[in-house]
């Protein structure tokens, strides 16, 4: 069976957009971007092709993990759009857009924080993913985070927090549309190599993936993106100004060249050790 590719899942949310300029914006970036594209996904193939030494997995659980952590990011944005709004009249239709746009922003959290189960985090999750595969080792040591991840993350908190707030709510978009489709492949490469080099139980199973599942299970993405658009068209009408597709493009040529950057110095690194254990031939795992 052909596997989707990040390229088809992004132009099925793109083709939700109504606003035609801002979805073609987004489907432009996808060309110069292919290479990036074509990095993040020989990364996901890669994965479940050997049982990777401890420190191997760790650097990619870590760095992978840090170019997704922008909750406190999030919390920011919409902060300052309240702040913007408290500086407005209440009488004046401006207040309320600017408090619904900060609502908007801020819905992208919910599953996150567990609003709607029991308090059950996306950070537990993912740390249930890593003890499966890494039992006590620690993988969270920031050691282990690639300098590229923590440069992305540093990246996303500046364009979120500190530079204007369209392209913070442009900023939050991208991420949404660009999640949907990597978590989609990332669960693939995940399932496969917990089948390939662990022995668990159907439950067991089930535990792990969640993470990466409850991303792409009921839509939860695909939401998440749409919010973040109507977020964004609020913002503009309350402060009466327009979105400058050209920008969005280059934001989006700049993310996926951003996670590109990433996931190919996190395949250089496991290609060697591949290609070191294939001639070596004292590597545990079976590549």
């Amino acid at each position: 069976m052909t596997r989707k590719t990040i390229n088809k899942y992004i132009l099925e949310l793109a083709d939700l957009v109504s606003d035609k300029e801002l979805s073609q914006a987004l489907k432009e970036s996808l060309v110069s971007g292919q290479g990036s594209i074509d990095k993040i996904e020989r990364c996901f193939s890669l994965l479940p092709e050997c049982r990777w030494s401890k420190e191997k997995l760790a650097q990619f659980l870590n760095s992978w993990q840090a170019t997704h952590l922008k909750m406190l990011a999030i919390y920011g944005l919409s902060c300052r759009l309240q702040r913007l709004a408290m500086n407005v009249s209440p009488e004046l239709g401006s207040h309320r857009q600017l408090m619904l746009a900060s609502a908007y922003n801020a819905e992208t959290s919910y599953e996150d924080l567990g609003l709607d189960y029991g308090g059950q985090t996306h950070a537990q999750l993912f740390n249930d993913l890593a003890g499966t595969l890494m039992g006590d080792y620690p993988w969270s040591l920031e050691k282990y985070c690639i300098p590229e991840a923590q440069e992305f993350s540093r990246w996303i908190y500046q364009n979120m927090v500190v530079s204007d707030i369209k392209t913070g709510l442009l900023t939050n978009m991208l991420s949404e549309i660009y999640n949907h489709a990597e978590y989609n492949i990332a669960l693939t490469a995940f399932s496969e190599y917990i089948d390939n080099y662990h022995s668990l139980t159907v439950s067991g199973r089930e535990k792990a993936l969640q993470y990466p599942y409850v991303h792409v299970a009921d839509e939860t993405e695909v939401d998440h993106f749409l919010v973040v658009v109507r977020a964004l068209n609020t913002y503009c009408a309350a402060t009466e100004s327009s979105i400058n597709y050209v920008e969005a493009r280059q934001l989006f040529e700049e993310y996926l060249c951003r996670v590109g950057k990433v996931m190919g110095s996190l395949t250089a690194a496991m290609e060697k050790e591949k290609d070191a254990a294939a001639t070596t031939r004292e590597y545990t795992g079976a590549c």
